[in-house]
């Protein structure tokens, strides 16, 4: 089965969030504060301490003292058991300094570009991520037309001074990292937007991941050694990420089916108002009939009545597509998603998370999004019932009665007013002399109040129709995120030690959990992005 991850950046910029958090080497870990990563954190060299129990310095200045290595790479791991090593287009940058006299850093791939201080960097190209293809799996990268280049960068550092630093995500040649495009060196608009994972891709077989895809913001990593702290017994190692976003949309047909419900419902109204306007003047005639028969012979019966109210531009103004804007949960009836903020639903957010946290989407949180998908379902049918209702209060109603009494055309009676004067009484009414009035205003009255605005009235009918496609939306959306939870895990700040001296970080790691019903057997799923390593760094002397 060929599967297609996506990796889809779009130009919006993500949610403001400073990342870095990585002090000038040199500098007490303990005691920094974060801040963005500096060009003297890249590029600092004025870094000297004392060997402990001797009092002499080390000197961390003079260079060719240290062997180091530094490697970034923003996606890597397993795709269905396809090992993402091997894909050119993603084999990110790794810098290595013998740290021998006249040695210098030497990047891997050999195109990299300098960044100064040691650094080299590969910036991930829209013609190098067009499509990378692994035999079985495809790859696809799409950063967006006009991207700025820069923002999708894989920096690595190594000095023979003893210090190795990467950085992988959003960032800059200085070394800057952020994912907010608001200040530094990264203009307002160009970041990265979300990368699209499809969920159903990565685990065949999941049926409860059917329709559902995993938006992950602007993400960024940062890891920095120091080889003289290291030598100390004072091993100095700085490891930060940040994701300024994390989202699941759902393409469910539950949704469309609000939308549809919402249009067939306009329709039926109508129809609904035009067929009271028939049953009234059916129901008036034989009172009418009766009452003239009073008054002498009666014949030619004429009742016409009409409610003048427009239905589809009445609810026009709220027809809102999108229900929930700017909350934590939104549906959107024109695109058929539900969309689920997960960096402000999971308990403790995305960042400053310890080392290998899991995002738990435990049943609490499915129960709030199931909870808030279903009021946004029924308060649009509230306010669709509502703006109807107050449309028909507006409506005009005309009744028009004549006949032949006592051989002649007579006009019998005539209603002018909206409906809520008819049913006021304030209405401007005419009748014939001597006609008996109170049978026929309760008539009119009685028959508009129900069949508009009663319980079993259109503007009831219509809400009860829309709030009733709200439980398979609900229905979906629970489902989904159940699978995700139980399919799915989602780890940021996910730090690896290789026990060889390397150190990385990866802002978020994303696998396919063991024993998943339909997963392909020996085909894991362990991707990791935004992954910057560091080490080993040794002492040559």
């Amino acid at each position: 089965m060929r599967a297609r991850l996506l990796l889809v950046t779009a130009a919006a910029a993500a949610a403001a969030l400073v990342v870095g958090v990585l002090p000038a080497l040199g500098d007490d870990p303990g005691t920094a504060a974060p801040v963005a990563l500096s060009d003297a954190a890249w590029l600092d060299t004025e870094h000297v301490r004392a060997l402990p129990g001797l009092g002499v310095a080390r000197d961390c200045r003079t260079p060719y003292r240290w062997s180091t290595a530094a490697q970034s790479r923003l996606l890597q791991g397993t795709l269905l058991g396809t090992p993402l090593d091997d894909v050119v287009a993603l084999r990110g940058v790794r810098t290595t300094h013998a740290g021998t006299a006249g040695s210098s850093p030497v990047p891997d791939p050999a195109s990299a570009r300098s960044v100064g201080g040691d650094g080299y960097a590969a910036t991930l190209g829209v013609t190098a991520l067009r499509t990378a293809s692994t035999g079985t799996t495809d790859l696809v990268l799409l950063p967006a037309a006009g991207q700025a280049a820069g923002v999708l960068e894989q920096q690595a550092r190594a000095s023979s001074t003893g210090r190795a630093a990467a950085a992988t995500g959003a960032v800059t040649d200085a070394g800057v990292v952020r994912t907010s495009g608001t200040t530094g060196s990264v203009p307002s608009g160009a970041l990265p937007g979300p990368a699209v994972l499809d969920l159903a891709a990565l685990a065949p077989g999941a049926a409860d991941l059917a329709g559902l895809r995993l938006e992950v913001g602007a993400l960024a990593s940062t890891a920095a050694l120091d080889g003289c702290e290291l030598a100390e017994g004072r091993p100095w190692l700085r490891r930060d990420y940040g994701v300024a976003g994390l989202r699941g949309r759902l393409a469910t047909p539950a949704v469309p089916v609000v939308a549809s419900t919402v249009t067939s419902a306009t329709a039926s109204a109508t129809a609904a108002v035009r067929a009271l306007e028939q049953q009234l003047a059916g129901a008036l005639a034989p009172t009418l009939t009766s009452t003239l028969a009073l008054l002498g012979p009666v014949a030619d019966v004429r009742v016409a009545v009409a409610v003048d109210v427009d239905v589809a531009g009445a609810l026009a103004p709220v027809l809102r597509t999108r229900l929930g804007e700017g909350t934590d949960v939104v549906v959107d009836l024109q695109a058929g998603t539900v969309t689920v903020d997960l960096a402000r639903l999971v308990q403790g957010g995305l960042d400053g998370r310890a080392p290998g946290t899991e995002l738990v989407l435990d049943p609490a949180l499915v129960a709030v999004v199931e909870a808030r998908v279903d009021a946004l379902v029924r308060a649009y049918a509230l306010d669709l019932q509502t703006a109807l209702a107050t449309a028909l209060g507006a409506a005009q109603v005309r009744v028009d009665v004549g006949a032949r009494l006592l051989g002649l055309p007579v006009e019998v009676l005539t209603v002018r007013g909206t409906l809520t004067q008819v049913l006021a009484g304030t209405a401007t009414v005419r009748v014939l002399a001597g006609l008996e009035l109170g049978p026929l205003l309760g008539v009119l009255t009685g028959g508009l109040q129900a069949g508009l605005l009663g319980p079993d009235g259109v503007a009831s009918v219509l809400g009860r129709g829309i709030s009733a496609s709200a439980p398979a939306v609900t229905t979906a959306t629970r489902t989904s995120l159940r699978g995700l939870g139980t399919t799915v895990r989602l780890v940021v700040n996910d730090q690896r030690d290789d026990g060889a001296g390397t150190y990385d970080v990866a802002a978020l790691a994303v696998s396919v959990r063991d024993g998943v019903p339909g997963a392909p057997a020996g085909a894991p799923t362990r991707l990791r992005l935004a992954t910057s390593a560091v080490g080993p760094v040794r002492e040559l002397r």
